[in-house]
């Protein structure tokens, strides 16, 4: 199956490359502007410099706790009962 894109999506689209070529035609210095400043920004965010990283939190070790697990006390499941039919016998049509 085909995927086709939405006609307002392409409507839009065909306005978006209007306006660019436009605003190029006009004034192609601010294009230029805008594309650096959009550029520094996306790399900015997506490779931070050193001192804006977070330093990973570590959590503590299992070796360094001292603070001993409680048993468990080992108690058998009990089964309640349900209000349910049991139809295994008649399986639904549909399945």
């Amino acid at each position: 199956m085909k995927r086709r894109m939405h006609p307002l999506f392409i409507v839009l689209l065909a306005l978006m490359a209007i306006g660019i070529i436009m605003s190029l035609m006009s004034n192609p210095f601010e294009l230029v502007v805008a594309i650096v400043i959009f550029g520094g920004v996306f790399v900015l965010w997506k490779y931070p410099p050193a001192r804006w990283r977070k330093a990973p939190s570590r959590k503590p070790s299992s070796a360094s706790r001292t603070k001993p697990r409680e048993k468990r006390k080992n108690v058998p499941f009990r089964v309640i009962q349900g209000n349910k039919r049991d139809d295994d016998d008649n399986p639904h049509p549909y399945h």
